[in-house]
């Protein structure tokens, strides 16, 4: 009991540091937040919570963000896109529940790592000012999206790839907004299938209650060193990002 007691007050103690962190690159990247939180906060509850926890805070602060540089972006391009990463994350949670994820994460955090090393070779001689939003989606926009939402659902891991496909049109102001608008909804389906099946705990509530003080900090910390670097430091940030959690999904398969 003693234990258990302790156990519980030490998530409680470093929830708003997990908090603050998550949001900081959050701000900086518009993702990160499920990467962090749940690395992090799987060392002090169960795994499944942290994901539960992770999906949940992300809806608030994706709300919280979305009065941050409010860049135009088309519907015509975002919503086809969060439409079609929400319906991947349908599909990967479906399918997590019929196929083991072992070899799956394996070969996804290889591909990963080898594209983000690509992505930061590249991110070196990217130039300032690129801009070219779309005002429609592409097919291939949408099939990044199921793509992304399916590994999001399957392994809990969907920002590589919106990152390596979507920075290809986008400056840092208009990708961190797009990532930013699309995974809320994808989080509201998360949140909304853990809570249906009996995975919104008194537990993950209390500590998204504890969340909030530090990520409103997090935003705000973050949003100024965004506005403060580079084109081309904002991409190596990204690759930085993208190496991490391919190197996660790889460590999680191993051990």
């Amino acid at each position: 009991m003693i234990d258990f007691i302790t156990h519980i007050d030490t998530i409680y103690i470093v929830i708003p540091f997990i908090s603050f962190v998550a949001f900081y690159l959050k701000a900086i990247t518009g993702t990160g937040t499920g990467t962090v939180v749940v690395s992090l906060s799987s060392f002090f509850i169960d795994p499944k919570l942290s994901v539960v926890l992770a999906s949940l805070i992300n809806i608030v602060g994706g709300f919280s963000m979305i009065r941050i540089d409010p860049v135009p972006l088309a519907r015509e391009y975002w919503l086809p896109v969060a439409a079609s990463m929400t319906a991947g994350s349908v599909l990967g949670a479906s399918a997590l529940r019929y196929i083991p994820p072992h070899y799956f994460q394996l070969i996804l955090g290889a591909a990963f790592l080898m594209a983000s090393l690509w992505f930061l070779t590249r991110s070196v001689q990217a130039e300032t000012g690129l801009v070219r939003v779309k005002h429609k989606a592409s097919m291939l926009d949408n099939v990044t999206g199921v793509v992304a939402g399916f590994c999001g659902g399957f392994v809990g891991v969907n920002a590589p790839i919106l990152i390596l496909h979507f920075s290809r049109d986008l400056d840092k102001r208009h990708l961190r907004r797009l990532l930013v608008i699309i995974f809320i909804p994808a989080a509201i389906g998360y949140t909304t299938t853990f809570a249906l099946n009996g995975l919104l705990e008194v537990k993950v509530l209390i500590c998204a209650l504890l969340m909030l003080p530090t990520m409103g900090l997090g935003i705000y910390c973050g949003n100024l060193s965004f506005t403060k670097i580079s084109e081309a430091a904002f991409r190596r940030i990204l690759a930085v990002f993208l190496i991490t959690a391919s190197l996660r999904l790889i460590w999680k398969t191993i051990f």
